[in-house]
């Protein structure tokens, strides 16, 4: 048995049958490629899925900004050098309104059909997990396939994507021999400043006059990196693109999927200058869109041609309503696995955000005593003093004549309301053990509100 923490990068851990946990360096990198290679397929007789492949060796190389050396935990079979089961573990940054906080984005999840049912994922997530908590990310995030990561302390708890689609025909044309009045054009790296000011004020947007709940920073060293996103043969990152008028002005940009894998093409984000009629340049960069994004790479020779763009801006956007009767439809969000080991750590760090919203409220402002919530197995108390957080802790009711609970959810469930993306409400609906009495409900209602949030998920 080794005697290092499960964070470093030279533990091992036997798991019997010359299985090996530990963390993987470059040589194990075309092995790693080779499994998701051939668990990401969608049928047996497909050949190897090489954008995994492709993506697998970016990240593996040291040089993504996204994720460092090593930060990709494996099982290896010794008896026969396969690598069983991987996951890398990216880095980002999230804020809850203006607090950022740091985020581990398990990614990649994969093991091989014979090695299954033999809990190599979740010791892979051991690894992963203490990797997380050692370098200070207050939560993970994954997206995923349904169910599978609630056994890892997970819990579907925001919005993911949700996309207005456009089709092509809906497009406004230029009138016959009228000239296109704004142009687009691939990024450079002049304009990434123009970029990032305009990906922030997006990450800022009020949503029904509210801030956004939970919103994404973009590292800035993934912006120079985006820019090389359409020669890099994973398909992964993002295409950039600034619209500009006659003279050369830059006016918005958009953020394209570089793969297109059916009749969609997919924009991942867009925003316009300050003082920029939002619905004025939307023909001229939809058209835009269309120019360049529809002879990108696809994955099958015969695949359809383009005929739909993707707003995939979110359940809420400005671009939505300025596109208003080209809309045809929508798909609702999906959803982040959201997981949050430490909640009084998390809590403590956005008391800045929740002192805020309490002092905002006309019914709990000012407010001392506590909030005591049940988990069922384990709860969590926040005390007040005048509007102040003054105390967080885990928290079990011991007696039945000391203070019980004020409210009450299943193990994970709170997470809905911590992030914004449920009320108490809306979660009874499908939770009977979910509650809140006459003392409890107002103050969760003002520390927690449900809230639009947009986070998008970098690759």
């Amino acid at each position: 048995m080794t005697t290092l923490p499960p964070h470093d990068h030279a533990y091992r851990r036997e798991l019997g049958d010359g299985l090996v946990l530990r963390w993987a360096t470059p040589a194990d990198t075309e092995k790693i490629a080779d499994l998701y290679g051939f668990v990401f397929r969608r049928t047996a007789d497909e050949p190897l899925n090489i954008y995994l492949q492709h993506w697998t060796r970016e990240l593996m190389a040291g040089t993504h900004p996204l994720i460092d050396l090593g930060d990709i935990a494996i099982v290896e079979d010794t008896t026969t050098g396969t690598i069983a089961a991987s996951t890398c573990l990216l880095k980002q940054e999230w804020r809850y309104e203006e607090i950022a906080f740091p985020v581990g984005r398990p990614e990649i999840v994969a093991s091989m059909p014979q090695y299954r049912q033999r809990g190599l994922i979740r010791a892979v997530f051991e690894l992963i997990h203490a990797r997380s908590d050692q370098r200070g990310d207050l939560a993970q995030g994954i997206t995923g396939i349904p169910y599978y990561y609630r056994q890892f302390g997970y819990e579907f708890a925001l919005d993911l994507h949700g996309d207005r689609f456009i089709p092509l025909a809906n497009i406004p044309k230029l009138k016959e021999g009228e000239a296109e009045p704004y142009t687009m054009r691939a990024a450079e790296a002049d304009d990434l400043p123009f970029i990032q000011e305009l990906y922030a004020q997006e990450s800022r947007r009020l949503c029904d006059g509210q801030p956004l709940a939970v919103a994404s920073n973009v590292p800035a060293d993934y912006w120079p990196f985006a820019l090389a996103s359409g020669e890099r043969q994973s398909g992964e990152g993002l295409l950039l693109h600034v619209l500009t008028d006659a003279e050369g002005q830059r006016l918005a940009y958009a953020a394209l999927v570089p793969l297109r894998w059916g009749e969609v093409i997919f924009v991942r984000s867009a925003w316009v200058a300050e003082g920029v009629n939002m619905r004025q340049i939307l023909p001229s960069l939809l058209r835009g869109i269309q120019s360049v994004a529809a002879p990108r790479q696809i994955q099958k020779d015969k695949a359809p041609e383009a005929s739909v763009i993707a707003l995939a801006f979110g359940a809420s956007h400005p671009f939505y309503q300025a596109a208003g009767g080209m809309i045809k439809n929508e798909d609702k969000p999906y959803a982040w696995y959201v997981r949050v080991a430490d909640l009084p750590a998390f809590i403590r760090h956005i008391q800045p955000v929740l002192e805020r919203r309490l002092a905002e409220s006309p019914v709990v402002r000012g407010h001392s005593g506590e909030l005591r919530i049940s988990f069922y197995r384990g709860g969590l108390r926040m005390a007040f003093e005048q509007g102040r957080l003054t105390a967080v802790e885990p928290w079990k009711q011991g007696h039945n004549w000391e203070p019980g609970p004020m409210a009450a959810f299943p193990p994970l469930v709170f997470s809905h309301v911590l992030m914004g993306h449920r009320s108490i409400d809306e979660l009874r609906i499908v939770y009977p053990d979910v509650w809140a009495d006459d003392e409890g409900r107002p103050l969760i209602e003002a520390l927690f509100p449900k809230r639009t949030s947009w986070v998008l998920s970098l690759e």
